[in-house]
């Protein structure tokens, strides 16, 4: 067949008369040996297409809702707590944004004649309990994560690939309407020094305010945790093997892009201020609302249709993602991999108890429980805390935190390229060794900086900063995107979607851990919080080290090999 013959675009609608399409008694048998690798393993604009509308739909808005409330965080604890009005904010950069936007005074306390124009400092002995209670907003979107992670099986068992995606944007709609919601219902704009009177009528809907803002960060935890699962299948799933890598890791890519414009959202300039932040954080649901018309457009995955035994519509799927009428390898290989009579979809106790799996699961869950806890999502969380212990102040902190989102996502774009040209072991081994150097200088950075009068701690505060950029970037070439796309390589079909919901399951735990403990733990023993990251880091590098195989470009066979 031609060159030109092979790209050309076949609809769905083709005939068995045209000469190049694959009988019908080829694919509707399963054991067909085809001699030679599939052709066609190419980027085609429909595999494109599926890619973006997908990504955008679902892991994009993930990445929105993980970097945007760190710049909003000066807004909504002081909201949180029942103190709505602008100047009653912390010591830090949400004071800069006050003084700036809202001419606040933080320097005459004349002006707090009433006791409410300053938000009232946390007593030290329940410094701790505050600061739980602060990251509770996080806390709940990582509970809601593991629970739709958790979910991930039964909706990849229930429904097809699209229709599961198509299932996870309700969630992120309800949750934007929600958040857009509770800044009406509850606020204060008074400037001046607020009486308990002002302070009390503006405190009438607090509950019910606080109420929506809880449920709708559980409902776009649940929505990203499940999309972790059902996205990432799809996109494994339609891609071919020479791309799997490249089109896994568009899954991470989606989420350091969403990361990095919650960011830019979220700077006072735009919507980062104190009567605009839940339009930040509630925006991004238009996208799951465009993608929920834009899903039926897409073909359903042609693995998924061929375990359903629909090998007809498989071919069509095919094709169309291909765009060539020469798929007939590819297909015989899909129905290698994926059928068999005697398979049936393990649940989780089997593949936990299963030796057959052991390994598959071990490093799985490793590599998913290490990226949360290697300390990516302080980073992203709490990235202001971070940077105002290291010592920067005001708008600084702003730049630090749009510098982590820029490094993350230049970092992430070169990995898309590396996950292919080197593997995925090399890059996951390696920076996790790095990593552990990393992690101690900036314990040692920080402890010293501690000690050091104000007008001395910023230049160690930026050797800090770099050193938390060097950790993203080693974060975002391995440990970033391979997690996803290694879960999807090492599991056989019938235990796929336990395996995969398990890992994610572990992901958002890890996760979930995460956003409880770290501003306790950093309350409590300040910089040397980077040493439990440390310690985690260099037990993952030694199981990894020995026991994870290399999956770049091989079958599932051949990957199971490396355990044998």
């Amino acid at each position: 067949m031609s060159s030109t013959q092979d790209e050309s675009v076949v609809d769905d609608d083709v005939t068995p008369s045209q000469s190049q399409l694959v009988p019908e008694s080829t694919v509707a048998i399963s054991t067909i040996d085809v001699i030679g690798e599939p052709n066609n393993q190419k980027w085609t604009s429909t595999l494109i297409l599926s890619i973006i509308i997908v990504v955008l739909s679902t892991s994009f808005v993930m990445g929105v809702n993980i970097g945007g409330p760190n710049l909003y965080n000066g807004f909504m604890v002081p909201w949180a707590r029942g103190y709505p009005f602008p100047c009653q904010k912390e010591i830090g950069t949400a004071q800069w944004i006050a003084r700036k936007w809202w001419n606040c005074v933080y320097n005459d306390t004349t002006v707090n004649s009433n006791g409410y124009y300053y938000l009232p400092e946390i007593p030290k002995d329940n410094l701790i309990g505050q600061r739980l209670q602060d990251s509770l907003h996080n806390i709940l979107f990582v509970i809601g994560g593991f629970i739709g992670a958790y979910s991930g099986q039964f909706w990849y068992k229930c429904l097809s690939r699209r229709n599961a995606i198509f299932a996870n944007m309700p969630f992120q709609i309800v949750a934007s309407i929600f958040m857009i919601i509770t800044l009406y219902i509850y606020n204060g704009y008074e400037t001046n020094d607020p009486d308990k009177a002002t302070l009390d009528k503006a405190r009438k809907l607090k509950d019910v305010a606080i109420s929506f803002f809880y449920i709708s960060r559980f409902f776009f935890g649940f929505a990203a945790g499940m999309c972790c699962v059902v996205s990432t299948s799809y996109l494994n799933e339609i891609s071919p093997r020479a791309l799997r890598g490249t089109v896994g890791s568009c899954h991470q890519l989606a989420i350091v892009i969403g990361i990095l414009l919650g960011q830019i959202i979220g700077l006072p300039w735009i919507l980062g201020r104190h009567n605009t932040w839940n339009w930040g954080m509630a925006w991004v649901g238009l996208l799951p609302l465009i993608g929920s018309v834009l899903i039926w457009t897409l073909p359903e995955s042609p693995r998924w249709l061929v375990q359903e035994q629909r090998q007809n519509e498989a071919a069509q799927s095919l094709r169309k993602l291909r765009q060539s009428n020469d798929i007939e390898a590819e297909l015989v290989e899909i129905q290698n991999e994926e059928t068999a009579l005697t398979r049936k979809d393990l649940g989780i106790i089997k593949v936990l108890s299963s030796s057959e799996f052991r390994w598959p699961l071990i490093t799985s869950l490793v590599l998913n429980a290490i990226q949360q806890l290697s300390g990516i999502d302080a980073v992203f969380f709490y990235s202001a805390d971070m940077f105002s212990l290291a010592g920067l102040r005001d708008e600084k902190v702003l730049w630090g935190i749009l510098a982590t989102g820029i490094i993350n996502l230049i970092a992430t774009l070169i990995a898309l390229k590396l996950i292919e040209l080197l593997g995925r072991r090399p890059l996951i081994i390696w920076p996790l060794a790095a990593i552990i150097v990393i992690m101690i200088g900036l314990t040692i950075f920080i402890v010293l900086n501690a000690k050091n009068p104000e007008e001395k701690k910023e230049a160690l505060a930026i050797v800090s900063i770099v050193f938390i950029l060097i950790f993203i970037v080693l974060f975002a070439i391995g440990l970033g995107p391979i997690p996803y796309v290694y879960s999807n390589e090492v599991f056989p079909v019938e235990a796929r979607a336990a395996g995969l919901s398990l890992a994610m399951f572990i992901n958002w735990f890890c996760k979930f851990l995460i956003a409880t403990f770290f501003l306790p733990l950093q309350s409590a023993i300040e910089g040397y919080v980077f040493l439990l990251f440390c310690l985690f880091v260099a037990l993952a590098f030694t199981l990894l080290f020995f026991k994870m195989p290399e999956t770049k470009n091989k079958r599932l066979q051949e990957i199971q090999t490396f355990w044998k």
